[in-house]
């Protein structure tokens, strides 16, 4: 039995409904205000960020709550802190990265990470004092305030006009279904008239079913973009059953390299590979997407306006989230990992057109993140992310770096010693080695890294190699025609202001 505290787990299982049409209407309209509400409770968000520094919840204002009561009001601002909360976290990583990338002194750097920690940089009211006693100067404070914008300016902030609704247990409840064999819930939804709630019988689904864990008392709702209809969701507190989970999980292995690909899905350091056929499967919907594509644009006819396109999307999105899950769970099985290394997750392949790689990359990336995720909430999998730069052009065997090395995708042949190997497992190896290196992080620029490859390489091989012993197949030094070691003469090695970036 599990007797620590807990922290919670949450898990979203959507569900099918039977409702008429006058319920809908009355759900859609709490939507619409829902989101109009939220709009409102952005803007006042955003004000409270740029003149105090953070979101705040908790903050006295009746901002919407003529329109959808004080219970709605506060479920909606809620839910907006969150979400913008989500925003700004994620431009605080690429602040520390792009502080990390930077070529400030270490002093600067320092300051800057301080005054990200704290969420300061357009908050000027009161000075910021380290834990040394030192005064961050004005000028810093103005570089992390020109530093932010410049990320904001590059992303989209969060309009919230397409929200769904996060309803808890006050305007809420849910029950299991006494007398129905075809709907096993029931759902007693308030509306925008007090005192005339809607009841949504619910579908019962095996996925539903067979999650262990307590029924939590909050519902999601959100509307389809494609049909406009309505969808509901039921969350489920994991948290004790991932606890037990976690407890029971015994590894058989350390630390685990995966190289994602899109020929292979996964390559592992040990030279396993995971989802050989991935790269087919995704072959066969790029060809019949194109050929709707160029069948519709002799038409007339917009691609999203064709229900056949939409069907073959969704079925595309379903397959990459079904595939990676079974792959993930067999991996667990087959070598049960105490870590699992990975990179920054990139899903575009040359080999695919234009529009496929625009469908998968952003969905393949979140469902992969989410699956490791899952992996470190249910078995507590340590997930260790490094930076790929370059690591499907290194050698694994002698660390040359060059992008003639990899002349074909599945095929690593390195121009240096002649070792050969399959490309993937080369830069899962790669990966393997950059997990115990700080030096390789996430926050390092790729030019950067570059640098370091080529001079470590240039420090283990000093001397230019010609043809060694009079082996068959080896080359002359080939550095003199890398553009990576541009301005190589041996016994000196490069600077990074030597190394072009790829």
């Amino acid at each position: 039995m599990v007797t620590a505290a807990l922290n919670p787990i949450y898990r979203c299982d959507a569900v099918s409904h039977a409702m008429n049409q006058g319920k809908e209407s009355q759900i859609l309209e709490l939507l619409c205000a829902w989101r109009h509400v939220a709009v409102l409770h952005s803007r006042e968000q955003w004000r409270l960020f740029f003149e105090k520094g953070n979101f705040d919840g908790r903050v006295m204002s009746r901002t919407g709550y003529e329109v959808v009561g004080t219970s709605f009001g506060q479920m909606i601002r809620q839910q907006c802190v969150g979400i913008l909360g989500s925003f700004i976290s994620c431009r605080a990583t690429e602040f520390r990265n792009a502080a990390n990338s930077s070529s400030l002194d270490d002093a600067t750097k320092h300051q800057l990470h301080f005054i990200n920690r704290w969420k300061a940089w357009f908050s000027f009211s009161r000075p910021l004092v380290m834990r040394d006693g030192t005064v961050i100067p004005v000028e810093v404070r103005r570089l992390a305030r020109a530093i932010m914008r410049g990320i904001l300016r590059r992303h989209r902030l969060p309009r919230l006009h397409r929200v769904g609704m996060v309803i808890d247990q006050r305007m809420v409840t849910l029950a299991a279904s006494q007398s129905s064999r075809r709907y096993g819930w029931w759902l007693r939804l308030s509306t925008l008239e007090k005192g005339k709630p809607v009841w949504v019988p619910l579908v019962q689904t095996e996925r539903m079913e067979a999650r262990p864990g307590k029924r939590a008392l909050t519902i999601q709702v959100n509307q389809d973009r494609e049909t406009g209809g309505l969808r509901f969701g039921i969350v489920t507190d994991c948290s004790a059953q991932f606890a037990a989970s976690r407890e029971a999980y015994m590894p058989r292995c350390g630390s685990l390299a995966l190289d994602v690909g899109l020929k292979t899905l996964l390559a592992a350091n040990d030279g396993s590979r995971f989802g050989q056929r991935w790269g087919e499967r995704l072959a066969w919907y790029d060809r019949r997407i194109t050929a709707l594509d160029k069948r519709l644009q002799r038409q007339g006819i917009r691609l999203n306006r064709s229900a056949r396109y939409r069907a073959y999307v969704r079925q595309l999105r379903g397959w990459i989230e079904s595939e990676i899950g079974r792959i993930m769970n067999r991996l667990v099985q087959t070598h049960a990992p105490a870590s699992i290394v990975t990179e920054l997750l990139d899903f575009r392949a040359p080999g695919l057109s234009r529009r496929l790689n625009r469908l998968i990359g952003a969905f393949g990336k979140h469902a992969l993140q989410a699956k490791l995720l899952d992996l470190e909430q249910r078995f507590g999998i340590e997930l260790v992310k490094v930076n790929p730069a370059y690591s499907s052009q290194q050698c694994n065997r002698c660390g040359y770096v060059d992008k003639r090395n990899r002349p074909r995708q599945s095929v690593f042949r390195c121009l240096f010693c002649g070792s050969q190997r399959d490309g993937d497992v080369n830069a899962a190896r790669n990966l393997w080695d950059r997990r115990s290196a700080p030096a390789e992080g996430a926050g390092r620029h790729p030019r950067s890294i570059l640098a370091g490859l080529v001079q470590h390489f240039n420090a283990q091989h000093p001397e230019p190699r010609e043809r060694l012993n009079g082996t068959k197949g080896r080359a002359a030094d080939p550095r003199p025609s890398n553009p990576y070691f541009r301005g190589w003469t041996d016994g000196v090695g490069l600077t990074g202001s030597n190394v072009r970036h790829r």
